[in-house]
């Protein structure tokens, strides 16, 4: 196939409007109103190149567009402008617009095949013709004509329209009608609709919109039991009314129905509501309430208790209080007692708790009764403070006294009497009570309340010396008796230790001999007796010894007899024992004024002896060989002595 330049072409672009590909312009015949027409565009290959094939081989493309010569009849589009393949298809779009006759055309817009396309087959005439006009068909739809509605209820009014030639739609009703401020009345609802033809059909409902129903009345109390006994309130109910009418408001009226925050105490009392409106009449609705928020009012009545001395009580005071309550009235008995607690000079009693039948408390203590004197305690006695004369191991020795005190912290005490009791001579153990003490308000401590034993001897130990010297006697050394002993007794507190006897003695001089006992509470009895023990009498020294300060001349280491003898009284002494020693001193050679020698010299050692025959004792004494001068002295047992004087020479 060729072109009209005479130039051989690749392919065709060519379209299906009556199925055959040739080119002769195809014919497509709309409607106005009507649906649009359609056409594919495809590639049709013809080797007019020299080439077998096509030329669009998925790396080569063709840009193409197309064109209604008279767009006032018809309009034209296409679906994809570009071929990319022999089998690529493209959908070109008619729409009618008024009737007449246009031509629509394909022309390139892009090639880089290196080839050329014949367009003619793609070229078609669109003839659009006037429509064939019916009337369209109109409804009112959502009410129905006649009908009554619920205000706030009707449904939504709507037009519904059905044209053969413009098809369905739904046009917006027209509504006419006067309606009260709630929304109450007739309405009318108008639908029309006009065609593209001129055809014009109308249609209208009338209904009714009323208030069907009467307004509905509620209430709240907050809170919403209530808060105290028996159906009482006893805080600050609020009682709030709520009406709803939703669809007659305007035409409300009310009768009550008044919100009231309810703060002061009151009997049962009756809040009502009514409401009338389009919808009807609700009501009246009522609602009881009584509020009884303050407890019972309590006051002080009397007292009664034990009364002492001076305005005292002296047991625990009970108080009667009454209670009243002007509303919901005193649970229970109106009149209660309370007891005191505690002593002292001005004890108030509180009131006991009252609950009235709402539920209301009275606090405690709130109201108090007069100040009363109350003393339950009687005076408190101490220790006792014990006076008299110690003695050992807790004795006394004397009478006791013990003094007691009392003391009272509340009404204190009445007698100023110090409360002292003694042993009154009595001996031995024994408990000393306190007195009797009372208080001012009368409670009296008995006695014997406190106590404190004692241990009083008071009287001394006797004690007795048995044998020994009588006391006045007199005795010669040697003759002394023997030592007496003792024995001591105590009725009360006993011996403490056995008594002793000191003092005794048998030597030359005047003893005293003591008994002495302690008892066990130290006191202490003495008995002496008083005795002589006399010295014996020595006579001597005899001849050949001078004596009386002589100075005797004797030679060194001869033997000089000392004679004497040795008397207790009467009675001579004759046993050489009773002799303690003889001895002799050098002495100091004083002026002689007197001397002689002796004239009987003896030999032999010195010795002691008896002489029976002479009836004396005889010493020999060996003088010293040493020149000088000696004092030679015989002491007795009893220490009775003599000496004589000497005077050693050649």
């Amino acid at each position: 196939m060729f072109t009209s330049a005479g130039i051989a072409a690749a392919d065709d672009i060519a379209n299906d409007v009556d199925e055959t590909i040739d080119a002769t312009a195809e014919l497509m015949t709309l409607n106005v109103g009507g649906a649009n027409g359609t056409t594919t565009l495809f590639v049709q290959p013809t080797g007019g190149d020299g080439k077998s094939g096509c030329n669009l081989t998925g790396s080569t493309t063709l840009g193409v567009s197309v064109a209604s010569s008279n767009p006032a009849v018809a309009t034209v589009s296409i679906s994809n402008s570009t071929f990319t393949a022999c089998g690529d298809t493209k959908i070109v779009n008619v729409t009618p617009v008024s009737a007449g006759t246009t031509t629509v055309t394909v022309s390139q817009t892009s090639n880089n095949t290196g080839a050329t396309f014949n367009f003619a087959p793609a070229t078609f005439t669109v003839n659009v013709a006037a429509p064939a006009n019916t009337a369209p068909q109109v409804s009112v739809t959502g009410v129905t004509n006649g009908a009554s509605y619920q205000v706030g209820d009707v449904p939504p009014p709507g037009c519904s329209v059905t044209d053969a030639e413009d098809g369905p739609s739904n046009p917006a009703p027209t509504i006419t009608g006067t309606l009260d401020p709630d929304g109450l009345g007739n309405v009318t609802t108008t639908c029309s609709y006009t065609d593209t033809g001129g055809l014009t059909s109308t249609v209208s409902a009338t209904y009714s919109i009323v208030d069907q129903s009467a307004p509905e009345i509620s209430y709240t109390i907050s809170p919403p039991d209530p808060d105290g006994l028996d159906g009482w309130w006893t805080g600050s109910p609020v009682l709030d009314w709520t009406v709803a009418e939703g669809d007659s408001p305007r035409s409300l009226a009310l009768d009550g129905c008044e919100d009231v925050t309810i703060t002061a105490d009151q009997l049962a009392t009756e809040y009502t509501c009514s409401a009338t409106s389009s919808g009807g009449t609700a009501g009246p609705v009522s609602v009881t309430i009584k509020r009884d928020g303050n407890a019972p009012v309590v006051a002080y009545d009397s007292a009664t208790g034990t009364p002492g001395d001076n305005g005292w009580y002296v047991g625990d005071v009970t108080a009667t209080f009454t209670a009243t309550d002007g509303f919901s009235g005193v649970a229970g008995s109106a009149s209660a007692t309370a007891t005191s607690s505690g002593d002292g000079h001005a004890v108030s009693i509180g009131n006991p708790a009252f609950t009235d039948r709402a539920g209301n408390t009275t606090v405690a203590d709130v109201v108090s009764s007069p100040g009363f004197k109350i003393d339950t305690a009687a005076p408190t006695v101490g220790d006792a403070d014990l006076s008299g004369t110690e003695g050992n191991d807790g004795w006394y020795t004397s009478d006791v006294s013990a003094s007691f005190t009392a003391t009272d912290a509340t009404s204190g005490v009445a007698s100023t009497n110090p409360g002292i009791v003694t042993s009154g001579g009595a001996q031995g153990s024994m408990t000393l009570h306190s007195p009797e003490f009372r208080d001012l308000a009368g409670n009296v401590t008995g006695s014997g309340a406190k106590s404190v034993a004692v241990k009083v001897d008071s009287v001394a130990p006797s004690v007795n010396l048995v044998d020994g010297p009588d006391d006045g006697s007199s005795h010669y050394f040697g003759s002394v008796p023997a030592a007496p002993t003792c024995e001591a007794s105590d009725a009360t507190s006993g011996i403490a230790e056995p008594c002793t006897v000191s003092g005794y003695a048998t030597g030359v001089g005047t003893h005293t001999v003591t008994a002495t006992v302690t008892d066990e509470a130290g006191n202490t009895t003495t008995v002496s007796r008083t005795y002589t023990v006399n010295a014996w009498t020595a006579q001597g020294f005899y001849s050949p010894v001078d004596m009386n300060g002589v100075w005797n001349k004797v030679k060194g280491g001869s033997t000089v007899p000392l004679k004497f003898e040795l008397f207790a009284g009467t009675n001579e002494l004759t046993s050489i024992a009773s002799i303690k020693s003889f001895n002799y001193r050098s002495v100091q050679c004083e002026n002689m004024l007197a001397s002689d020698e002796i004239e009987m010299l003896t030999s032999g050692s010195t010795s002691l002896r008896y002489d029976v025959t002479g009836g004396q004792f005889i010493q020999n004494w060996k003088v010293p060989t040493a020149v000088g001068c000696y004092r030679a002295t015989m002491t007795a047992l009893d220490g009775t002595a003599i000496e004589a004087l000497f005077k050693v020479t050649k």
